[in-house]
């Protein structure tokens, strides 16, 4: 993911059209000018002109009782219609909150509303924890990863269930178990700071790298805390690495780029723009990063303050929920013949990215697969990462105490 921009509305209107005949209508032609304007990805999305007069009779059909008076949600109705059709994993609507999210990222704090501290995937039996981030409330109060949520204040646990409650703010009793044993926990959600950062373990010879996003920052790098733990890796004698990528948030290319030249020192890609039709070369070389426009000269755009060049093997976790600039991570390794990844093929936002363009009237955004990623002998990077070595995120024998994936990494590094 490219860093966000935010375009000229008169841009915009001058594009759209003429009357301003609703704010649905309004609402529509700015949104479909974004995705038929910008659009590189996968799908075959039609030119602006085109993908409007395509979908226009559906929202004609939902404002025909309203008029001029048809609400911003008719028009989202329709938009987002033509983001799920569309089916590019990176193209999608994002809320403001969620923009200020990957702000606080940025800078290596966690999100912005109160939440419990875990990541969790929902299955017919509840919620079960794949992570939980330590120094927020739920790991304080004893949950781990592979324990099973089952009640969220005497309710079954689902998902919305525990998003209404971490929103509500109020004290949450939880009843979850443990490889069967049944246990419970009390806890007030809080405001995430510093639970979002590389962190690193080392036990047993074995270093274990967990990475939650690629979000960067002048006062926060995730490269910078990932060359550094591999430098301690080292340092402390480590036989092996575990970078583990599963459940990944996006981030920026260009930190994925920085973050992957700690195990193999040089590498790049060029982004391929739709409507410009000049390309953009990103290379790094000794934790320098040099961005190069087409038809001229290479800069240098940032560099680390220490970067390193680890030795020791590694070993990569992916799973279908590592997306986007995790993605690139995981295949940068793997294309450099730098790591075996293991696990399931990734999300599928692999060789695109973008910005979320905007804002949109009604204060959202519209995130667009605006850039092809090709590598720098020209050939195109693949839409998703599959693993040297296909291994199931196998949830209920997490919940059953074993986490399938790490026990290959742990078997070929050992």
């Amino acid at each position: 993911m490219t860093l966000r921009k935010t375009l000229l509305s008169c841009l915009i209107w001058g594009l759209t059209s003429p009357v301003l005949a609703s704010p649905a209508q309004d609402l529509f032609d700015q949104a479909t000018f974004l995705i038929g304007f910008y659009y590189n990805g996968p799908a075959k999305v039609a030119p602006f002109r085109e993908l409007r007069r395509q979908y226009q009779p559906q929202l004609d059909q939902l404002c025909a009782a309203e008029g001029e008076k048809c609400g911003f949600d008719k028009a989202r109705q329709v938009i987002a219609r033509i983001v799920q059709e569309i089916a590019d994993p990176f193209t999608m609507l994002m809320t403001r909150e969620q923009l200020i999210d990957e702000q606080r990222y940025g800078a290596g704090l966690g999100p912005a509303t109160a939440r419990i501290g875990v990541w969790v995937r929902e299955t017919p039996r509840g919620l079960v924890v794949s992570e939980a981030f330590p120094g927020e409330p739920a790991f304080e109060a004893g949950l781990r990863r592979g324990d099973l949520i089952t009640q969220i204040n005497g309710q079954p646990a689902r998902l919305a269930n525990l998003q209404a409650a971490e929103a509500a703010g109020n004290p949450i009793r939880l009843s979850y178990s443990r490889q069967n044993s049944p246990r419970t926990a009390q806890l007030t959600p809080r405001v995430a700071e510093a639970t979002m950062q590389p962190r690193l373990e080392i036990n047993n010879n074995i270093a274990y790298l967990r990475i939650y996003h690629l979000f960067s920052s002048e006062r926060f790098s995730p490269a910078e805390r990932i060359h550094a733990a591999a430098r301690r890796a080292e340092e402390a004698g480590a036989r092996g690495l575990v970078i583990d990528l599963r459940d990944a948030l996006t981030g920026y290319d260009s930190e994925a780029l920085l973050a992957a030249s700690a195990f193999i020192g040089r590498g790049g890609f060029i982004y391929d723009r739709r409507f410009q039709g000049l390309d953009e070369t990103y290379t790094v070389e000794n934790g320098r990063l040099f961005v190069q426009p087409e038809g001229e000269e290479k800069e240098e755009q940032s560099a680390l303050e220490q970067p390193y060049l680890a030795r020791l093997p590694v070993v990569v976790l992916v799973n279908r929920h590592t997306f986007n600039a995790s993605e690139m991570l995981a295949y940068f390794l793997q294309a450099a013949g730098r790591a075996k990844v293991v696990g399931e093929p990734t999300a599928g936002a692999l060789g695109m990215s973008g910005s979320a363009e905007g804002p949109l009237i009604n204060g959202e955004f519209i995130a667009v697969s605006s850039l092809r990623m090709r590598h720098l002998d020209g050939t195109p990077f693949p839409f998703k990462l599959t693993p040297d070595v296909l291994v199931e995120d196998d949830l209920e024998a997490l919940v059953a105490g074993r986490d399938v994936i790490l026990e290959r990494a742990l078997q070929m590094l050992r």
